[in-house]
Parts: C-alpha cells; sequence; structure tokens
C-alpha cells in the first residue's frame, strides 16, 4: 500500500497495487504547474487507485488546449488525476507519503528545460516524450506537452 496526501492533509489517497517508474516532464507547462524543475509522475491503474479523504477537495483547472492540473482546493497542492482514457491516474509523486519502492526511470521533454536545470542521475533523457508514445503522445492529461 502507498499513501499520498496533500500538504494540508484535508486530501489523502491510497494506490494498492502496481505503479510504473517515475517519468519527469521539463517543459514549461510542467515548470509552471509544479513551481520547480518539472512534474514527477508516476501511474497507476485507476482500479489500483483510492481517495480516502477530502475529495470534495480537489480542484481542476484547464487551459484552452486541454492542458491542467488539479489540486488541493485549500492548500494547492499538486493532486493524482484520472487520465482521459479512465484507465489510469497520474500521481504527483511528490504527494507519495510513502516509498513508491521505484525512482526517475525517464526525463521527458528535455529540449524545453529550464536553462538552470541540470538533470542528474543515468535515466534516459528524451528531447520529447520517449519513443514509444511519440505517435500516441498522451496528451496534456499526463504533462506531456510543451508551451
Amino acid at each position: 500500500m502507498i499513501r499520498g496526501s496533500c500538504l494540508c492533509g484535508g486530501v489523502r489517497f491510497e494506490i494498492e497495487g502496481r505503479v510504473s517508474g517515475i517519468g519527469q516532464c521539463h517543459c514549461s507547462l510542467c515548470r509552471k504547474v509544479s513551481g520547480s524543475v518539472g512534474d514527477a509522475t508516476l501511474l497507476t491503474a485507476a482500479r489500483s487507485f483510492r481517495w480516502t479523504q477530502g475529495e470534495e477537495l480537489v480542484q481542476s483547472w484547464r487551459r484552452p488546449s486541454g492542458f491542467g492540473s488539479h489540486f488541493c482546493r485549500a492548500c494547492g497542492s499538486p493532486l493524482p488525476r484520472l487520465h482521459a482514457s479512465g484507465k489510469l491516474y497520474a500521481v504527483p509523486a511528490g504527494a507519495l507519503d510513502d516509498d513508491p519502492g521505484t525512482g526517475v526511470v525517464q526525463h521527458i521533454f528535455v529540449a524545453s528545460k529550464a536553462p538552470w536545470d541540470a538533470i542528474g542521475g543515468d535515466a534516459p533523457q528524451y528531447a520529447e516524450g520517449p519513443p514509444a508514445e511519440r505517435d500516441e503522445r498522451p496528451g496534456p492529461e499526463t504533462g506531456g506537452a510543451t508551451a
């Protein structure tokens, strides 16, 4: 079981099941939504995800392009969002309270990273999305967008 919450503790969730490795998106939109180098997200099956408290505090916002974010209405913390397919939740790694048992496995949209962003580690880096997703890019729901 992996638990997560927002900064104020008003929203809590659990993941019971497998999770993907963490993907770090470095595009300008993910920098804006996170306030940092980008959006570090893991994926889990919708059936493995459960809100345990405060789901009514989850607020969403969308740009006309479809890119958006989900966050706690009380404290502003980024929160999980259901992918447009309805099959996966994208979970901000920073919202996790427990160790997911994985690390960063890929860096995407590094061609648009901030000039001050120094990527460390040995995870593969892709100028855009990962090669397998370029033709079927998941789009703004999972952070794969550039400004």
